[in-house]
C-alpha cells in the first residue's frame, strides 16, 4: 500500500515511509533530535535539535534518508 502517493519533493521520505518505515517528528530527549527516520531495521537518520520551519526539517531528512539509503541499499 501506498501511504503517500505524490512523491514531489521528498522522494526519499516517501519511498521509506511507504516501504514500512516512518518519520517521527517531535523532540526526543532521549536522542536530543527533534526528528527521527526509521525503517525495520532501525534510525536511519536524527534530524538537529532546531529547525526554523518544517520545510527545513523536511529538506534535512530528506537528504539524511537518501544519503543513507545510497550507503546501504
Amino acid at each position: 500500500m501506498s501511504y503517500i502517493k505524490n512523491a514531489g519533493k521528498y522522494p526519499s521520505i516517501t519511498d521509506l515511509i511507504n516501504n514500512g518505515g516512518g518519520l517521527r517528528m517531535e523532540y526526543v530527549r532521549e536522542m536530543g533530535v527533534i526528528a527521527v527516520a526509521f525503517d525495520e531495521g532501525g534510525t536511519v537518520w536524527e534530524g538537529k535539535n532546531h529547525y526554523d520551519s518544517i520545510e527545513a526539517l523536511l529538506d534535512d531528512a530528506e537528504s539524511g534518508i537518501k544519503n543513507w539509503t545510497d550507503q546501504n541499499w
